[in-house]
């Protein structure tokens, strides 16, 4: 357990877990799970294993899941640092076929009947999916060896979720899909702070004033010399490090509320069954934006004379102000298949190497 206020880990509970004792549970798994091997790097007892678990897949689909567990699988082998992992990660892919396919969107006012549970608006937020029916997860996941859980959700809309240690989810065939698979990985798995602090979130007060985070890839920097990631530091880089910070809060808040009205008027829309070009406009409209504003964002980047340094850039962790993340981009701050900043890459090393021990 973790006190925010006080920046200390206090232990509360323990227990040693015997696979001999009565009361383990040996039900016999769901009828009908289907597996596939995306990746096999070696051994289960010296690897990082990861399951994907297929939601809102019908019977019919199983060959896309298939297709989309290999497309993943691609996806993370060919990024740093799980490619130059890739002989101690193994990945696998597991399915329960759903009665119906996609996840529930309260806000859109659409319902299906899933194996897993998965639900958009968790939380309160719109694009945040989250399930809460931990048993039938584990029920399906449990046909294959896994460390590490992702939930990948049958659905073309953006969105995905992740909790350090529990689970990660994201959506197949968005246009932002992969960044999603990638970032929220680095949630779950490595324990990785977000590095945005212009979108709205879920959270209020996540990081209180002279709190120092846990998380590998952000900072209060309360002691300038004694910079977290000091040793990856580029030499030279003045701490804090100075950017032109304005001038991106104006360009990314101005994409936020366009984003924002969007969202919402695809939501009245859909709960009153308006027009369905109008919806379709609307959706295309959005994904369009979304594009345009990460290229425009992309471009500022590249332009910015501190784009490689690694400093402390102030923003990060849902905060504007008090909080420092690494370098100018990263995977956790911006959408887009880029690479993670040299804080992350490290955290995500420093992880598997716990696994491979």
């Amino acid at each position: 357990l973790e006190s925010r206020r006080e920046g200390e880990l206090v232990e509360i509970f323990r227990t040693t877990i015997d696979p001999a004792d009565f009361m383990i549970r040996r039900d016999p798994p769901p009828v009908g799970i289907v597996t596939v091997d995306g990746h096999i790097g070696g051994d289960p007892h010296g690897a990082v294993d990861i399951a994907i678990v297929g939601e809102g897949y019908t019977a019919v689909e199983v060959a896309k899941f298939e297709a989309d567990v290999e497309r993943f699988t691609k996806t993370m082998m060919n990024h740093e640092p799980y490619h130059g992992h890739r002989d101690v990660i193994n990945i696998r892919g597991v399915l329960l076929p759903s009665d119906e396919a996609g996840c529930d969107e309260p806000s859109r006012g659409i319902h299906r009947r899933t194996a897993v549970g998965c639900t958009f608006d968790s939380l309160g937020s719109e694009r945040y999916m989250l399930t809460e029916d931990n048993r039938a997860m584990r029920d399906i996941a449990q046909a294959v060896p896994y460390d590490v859980l992702y939930i990948m959700v049958n659905h073309e809309r953006y969105g995905g979720g992740g909790i350090y240690n529990l689970f990660c989810t994201f959506t197949s065939d968005n246009q932002w899909s992969e960044y999603v698979f990638l970032h929220e990985f680095g949630h779950s798995f490595a324990g990785l702070a977000d590095e945005y602090y212009t979108s709205n979130v879920a959270y209020d007060g996540f990081y209180p004033e002279g709190y120092e985070p846990q998380e590998r890839n952000i900072t209060a920097l309360a002691d300038p010399d004694q910079l977290k990631w000091r040793d990856l530091a580029t030499t030279g880089t003045v701490v804090p490090t100075p950017w032109d910070k304005p001038d991106y809060d104006r360009l990314d808040q101005a994409y936020q509320q366009q984003r924002g009205d969007i969202n919402d008027r695809i939501g009245q829309l859909m709960r009153s069954d308006g027009d369905a070009d109008e919806i379709e406009d609307l959706k295309a409209e959005g994904e369009q934006l979304s594009w345009d504003h990460q290229q425009e964002v992309d471009a500022w980047f590249a332009a910015n004379a501190t784009h490689n340094q690694v400093g402390a850039f102030e923003g990060a962790g849902y905060m504007s102000t008090g909080l420092y993340r690494s370098q100018l981009d990263c995977i956790m701050f911006t959408k887009g298949v880029k690479p993670f900043c040299a804080a992350c890459r490290q955290g995500i090393i420093e992880v598997i190497g716990r696994y491979v021990e």
